[in-house]
């Protein structure tokens, strides 16, 4: 992918064609997310928007066509989140679905709906903003024969369905979507619905069936070298082998592992989640001193987003060991 890209960018260069420039940063854009450099994946989409020009760059309304923007907009609501910048990642959204009824294309629409709207909604653990979006994603593909995007708005049902309180109903879905992407040879985006699917399992009291799951996405990243969710993928290993009874040794490996990850790229948000589980962990063993020390900092690095779950759980915690 990296290779290729840097053939568009060189091209584009080359032949001054500005179509081919921006394709060429939504390739940089979409390796770099994939490869967890967050970062620079941030830097490749914000400048297509600064590029963007809709007199020269905005397609015509057909049945499908690509437009730079609309690829841009979304992803960069889950990257500002990943970053530690929630209320950003709200703002890209918002300006993502309003740009899809611009547009008013069912595919894009669907595109923005999975991944700017329940994208976000999923990692900011709003259940009721992603059944809007799932409920919208399967009736636009239900109109318009989108099957790919009607098995991701169907994972997204079950998953709602399962922090409903229908759980065997909600896993079952989400487990037969799962398996029906795969089976298109579909990896995108694949690692992140399966730690829904694990998280659900551990939600349910279901350790073993989680682990599984979770050893499935682990071959994904190896086979695709997609590192996107690795931090999320440790995290929710050391969860479930908790649940299930581990050492506390394995536990924190597996948390400290989730912590370094996710420091590495620069992802706050996957951060903290480590930080809380790894503190939680503490606090179990007693070591109260140790568990704020490590939560406390990075708490303290985030500037916005207070009212959302992850940061509300985390300040309760650090009350606690105070």
């Amino acid at each position: 992918m990296r290779q290729l890209t840097e053939e568009a960018r060189r091209t584009s260069e080359r032949t001054a064609d500005a179509a081919l420039r921006l394709a060429a940063h939504r390739l940089s854009g979409l390796t770099a997310l994939q490869v967890g450099a967050f970062v620079e994946a941030r830097s490749e989409f914000e400048t297509i928007l600064r590029l963007y020009d809709p007199s020269q760059h905005r397609p015509p309304p057909v049945h499908y066509v690509h437009d730079p923007k609309i690829s841009a907009l979304p992803y960069l609501a889950v990257i500002l989140w990943i970053l530690g910048y929630p209320e950003q990642a709200r703002a890209w959204s918002v300006a993502a679905l309003q740009y899809a009824e611009v547009l008013n294309q069912a595919n894009l629409t669907a595109h923005v709906r999975v991944y700017g709207g329940a994208g976000l909604a999923e990692l900011l653990r709003d259940t009721a903003a992603v059944r809007g979006h799932a409920d919208a994603i399967i009736e636009l593909a239900d109109q318009h024969s989108l099957h790919y995007f009607r098995l991701s708005g169907l994972i997204l049902r079950g998953w709602v369905m399962a922090q409903e309180g229908v759980g065997e109903a909600g896993l079952a879905l989400m487990r037969q979507s799962a398996a029906e992407r795969l089976a298109l040879g579909v990896g995108w985006y694949q690692i992140r619905y399966l730690c829904m699917l694990a998280a659900t399992h551990l939600q349910a009291g279901a350790a073993e069936e989680g682990l599984a799951v979770i050893a499935q996405a682990t071959d994904l990243v190896a086979r695709n070298n997609d590192h996107m969710w690795e931090a999320e993928l440790h995290r929710l290993e050391g969860e479930l082998r908790s649940a299930q009874g581990a050492s506390p040794a394995d536990v924190e490996f597996c948390f400290a592992q989730a912590l370094a990850t996710a420091r590495d790229q620069s992802a706050k948000s996957f951060e903290l989640r480590a930080a809380i589980s790894l503190a939680r962990l503490r606090r179990a063993q007693g070591k109260y001193p140790e568990a704020r020390a490590l939560l406390a900092p990075v708490y303290g690095w985030f500037s916005e987003g207070f009212e959302t779950r992850d940061l509300k759980e985390a300040k309760a915690l650090l009350d606690e060991l105070s």
